[in-house]
């Protein structure tokens, strides 16, 4: 029989892409929103209303889910692993942040309260650490690096020849959403995964600012210059994120600016296992947005 899966932040830049995954799958797909009838075959959930999410799993055997940029995001995120316990779920996968991949249990702790010192995904990396400890439902937990796809909040500006993500030049990895939507959907339908953690990254180690403008700048056949000025692409922002995630974002890009983040060899190559495929490079991505 096929898995009924519910689909937890489908709207969202990874959540529409598990989505699409999932439609080349012969699961069957729910996917939570506020609205009922907003996606394809949705159904109605909020995640700070813990009977919603109860009454949304209900029959449903695999749940993947995402956690917002909320000030509560701990506390959501917690109400979905509690829900899915309630529901009897086997597997549940969610999306993390890149990091290295801490397996013990006290490991774990220590990580995650001095990450929750250092940057802002203490409340992430605790939903995390929940996740990981739910052991009946087989828990998968997916690593991602940052997104090629934020590049898509500044397309205007890349177009008048200009690239102003501040990323800095000591480099940093990065992933395609659509590797995190396949990585995802195998996680959620193919028994043979295992529980545990995975990085998604890139094929190339780290990428810089101007790295990134110099493929653009190929792509499309003219001058695409770098302006990694971080207070300006703040200002950039305003009206095209919400507050929250801005903020968290610029904390993320002051990191980014004192350290290199880059992916391992090892981590690229359990990433194109799972995806059984080498992941999208930036530069074929960068095309695949240059023709649309």
């Amino acid at each position: 029989m096929s898995p009924e899966v519910l689909v937890i932040g489908g709207r969202g830049r990874v959540g529409r892409e598990v989505l699409r995954a999932l439609q080349l799958t012969p699961a069957k797909v729910r996917a939570l929103v506020r609205t009922p009838g907003t996606l394809p075959h949705s159904v109605a959930g909020d995640l700070g209303d813990p009977a919603s999410l109860r009454a949304a799993m209900d029959g449903v055997e695999r749940v993947f889910f995402v956690t917002p940029h909320d000030p509560a995001e701990q506390q959501l995120g917690k109400n979905v692993i509690e829900a899915a316990h309630d529901a009897g779920v086997k597997r549940l996968v969610f999306a993390s942040a890149y990091h290295a991949d801490v397996t013990s249990r006290l490991g774990l702790s220590l990580f995650v309260g001095l990450m929750s010192l250092l940057t802002h995904y203490g409340p992430k990396l605790s939903v995390e650490r929940h996740v990981r400890l739910a052991k009946a439902m087989s828990p998968v937990v997916l690593m991602p690096s940052n997104f090629y796809q934020n590049d898509e909040l500044f397309l205007g500006e890349i177009r008048a020849g200009v690239y102003p993500q501040p990323l800095g030049t000591k480099g940093v990895n990065r992933v395609d959403c659509r590797d995190i939507g396949d990585a995802a959907a195998r996680a959620l339908t193919d028994g043979s995964v295992d529980a545990g953690g995975y990085p998604l990254v890139g094929p190339e180690p780290a990428l810089t600012g101007p790295a990134c403008a110099a493929v653009w700048a190929k792509v499309l056949g003219r001058e695409v210059v770098y302006d990694g000025d971080l207070e300006r692409w703040y200002a950039l922002m305003a009206d095209r994120m919400h507050a929250r995630e801005r903020e968290d974002f610029r904390k993320t890009y002051k990191i980014f600016r004192r350290m290199r983040v880059a992916a391992k060899p090892a981590e690229i190559e359990k990433c194109a296992t799972l995806l059984r495929r080498p992941p999208h490079s930036y530069e074929a991505y960068v095309e695949t947005v240059a023709k649309a």
